[in-house]
């Protein structure tokens, strides 16, 4: 992987799991000045979130040359973003990747887990990375996620908290933010991304995250009513509690992360 004095372009990935509010952090990350944030992006999840779309779509970076040569000669993932970060640089502009991180430790109903980044995997060879995760207690992602019921179905807890487990490995490896210190004070939290990203804190983000809407995920306000707080938990059936305390995964996670049982 090339380092900063190599000279390689930075590019700025921001991991996250599904059902662990990083909708909602990824609006206020991309609210501020500068900043261009793609989502859920993956090697493997291009038919349904494509880069380049983003990038023309969303912040119109692509010139008419760069659209006429892709129609006639397709780019690969890794020439596509190599594309997009260059006319981020060229203008002076902050790219953040959100990484469709759900792929690689749960998979369901997509693909299965590799438990590694595979965006990593593909561009680090061009590419100095700065990297970030947000994080949420296993059990509030489960409730979360569990709701859907192709994962109520298909996934089940002890899956569920073995990609859990490697991907608090891998958070705690580079860093993370938990979404309960973000809910608690988003100004901190935020300030604690932007730096390990080297991102220049904007606080107007505050003005400008609730209308910001070029993002996957769940947009809408959901429990929370367009407001950013901590909310109390969904409520766990006594099964559920004693199938995740019966599993290793679980207690390995809480003490990865830091989290209270």
């Amino acid at each position: 992987m090339p380092s900063e004095s190599s000279g390689a372009p930075t590019l700025r990935i921001l991991h996250q799991m599904a059902r662990t509010g990083g909708t909602v952090i990824c609006r206020c990350l991309a609210s501020m000045q500068g900043v261009v944030l793609l989502s859920e992006i993956h090697p493997l999840g291009l038919k349904m979130f494509d880069p380049l779309r983003q990038a023309h779509e969303w912040y119109g970076l692509l010139t008419p040359k760069d659209l006429e040569s892709i129609r006639s000669a397709p780019l690969n993932f890794r020439a596509a973003i190599r594309l997009i970060a260059t006319r981020c640089s060229e203008q002076g502009r902050l790219l953040v990747i959100r990484d469709w991180s759900h792929l690689d430790y749960t998979g369901v109903p997509f693909t299965g887990p590799a438990e590694h980044s595979r965006l990593v995997e593909a561009v680090a060879p061009d590419f100095t990375l700065l990297r970030h995760a947000t994080v949420r207690h296993p059990l509030d992602q489960w409730l979360s996620l569990s709701g859907k019921p192709v994962f109520r179905q298909h996934l089940g807890p002890r899956r569920f908290l073995k990609g859990a487990a490697r991907f608090a490995d891998s958070a705690a490896a580079i860093g993370f933010t938990r979404y309960e210190d973000f809910t608690r004070d988003s100004d901190a939290a935020l300030e604690r991304i932007c730096r390990h990203l080297k991102i220049p804190f904007d606080a107007g983000y505050r003005n400008r995250w609730a209308d910001y809407d070029n993002m996957t995920g769940d947009v809408l306000p959901g429990r929370s009513d367009g407001k950013i707080q901590s909310l109390p938990r969904r409520q766990a059936d006594e099964q559920t509690v004693a199938a995740f305390q019966a599993l290793p995964g679980y207690r390995h996670v809480l003490m990865t992360l830091g989290y209270d049982e």
